[in-house]
């Protein structure tokens, strides 16, 4: 069938070019890093983008913020790419809460907040029960303090500047100097935790899933205070950096 016009060919190569750029990125693009990259003109990006979000194919993080691939496009993908990332994920949790006894689960970024698309639980009488679908604000747990500690510096000062730290438990972080504080510490050895700032009661601890440069999620642990001793935060250290380690490796390129 011979294209309606040349201008039809080009939106749809154009349209073509920004979804295999925003799925190659190491991190959400913005419309700037697009701009700049892609060499389209301002007007035709606008509208393109606009096009694939209403459309699904592309999602924002925040008003004005990042784009990555939408739900649409994780559709299309799951028909030809085999099982999706919670399956794959599946079973690494079980065999960790197997493992530790205690409640894992795995976190994905989405927008300025993460959201859990696989949990396990252990067989402790007192334990967390950690929901899929659930979300939460970067700030707030240790899945989003592993996000934060992999943004770039600009990005980071960029979301600082622009959230309101509303408290959820009376220890949620209230400062961005304390903030600071925990993102470098994660930034140095891989780790992040929230120490009952979600969730009266319980410690949190999570660490990255990266392949290839690129940061696929976030596997947590969520531990009664009380049972969260510094022997113990030693022992899940090794599991959860063991379990990432293993995760990555599982993840077929391109997941």
């Amino acid at each position: 069938m011979k294209p309606k016009s040349e201008g039809a060919v080009k939106s749809a190569n154009r349209a073509l070019d920004i979804l295999e750029y925003v799925a190659d990125a190491t991190e959400p693009p913005t419309f700037s890093r697009m701009l700049s990259d892609l060499g389209l003109p301002r007007s035709s990006l606008f509208h393109l983008l606009n096009n694939l979000l209403a459309r699904g194919y592309l999602e924002q993080q925040s008003a004005g913020g990042r784009y990555r691939l939408g739900e649409r496009a994780a559709r299309l993908a799951g028909r030809v790419q085999g099982p999706s990332l919670a399956a794959i994920v599946q079973p690494h949790l079980r065999s960790l809460s197997n493992t530790l006894n205690e409640t894992s689960g795995f976190n994905i970024w989405t927008g300025d907040s993460v959201e859990a698309i696989a949990t396990a639980m252990g067989h402790q009488a007192l334990a967390f029960t950690m929901k899929v679908g659930e979300r939460a604000p970067l700030y707030a747990i240790s899945s989003g303090k592993i996000v934060l500690s992999r943004m770039s510096r600009a990005d980071f000062e960029d979301y600082l500047g622009r959230i309101d730290m509303k408290p959820i438990t009376p220890r949620t972080l209230q400062s961005k100097t304390a903030l600071r504080r925990d993102v470098a510490a994660a930034r140095k050895d891989g780790f992040a935790y929230s120490h009952e700032e979600f969730t009266q009661g319980i410690t949190g601890i999570a660490t990255a899933v990266v392949r290839d440069g690129q940061l696929y999620g976030m596997l947590n642990l969520a531990v009664p205070t009380a049972r969260f001793t510094a022997a113990q935060d030693a022992v899940f250290r090794r599991e959860l950096r063991s379990s990432a380690t293993a995760l990555a490796q599982a993840l077929p390129a391109g997941t």
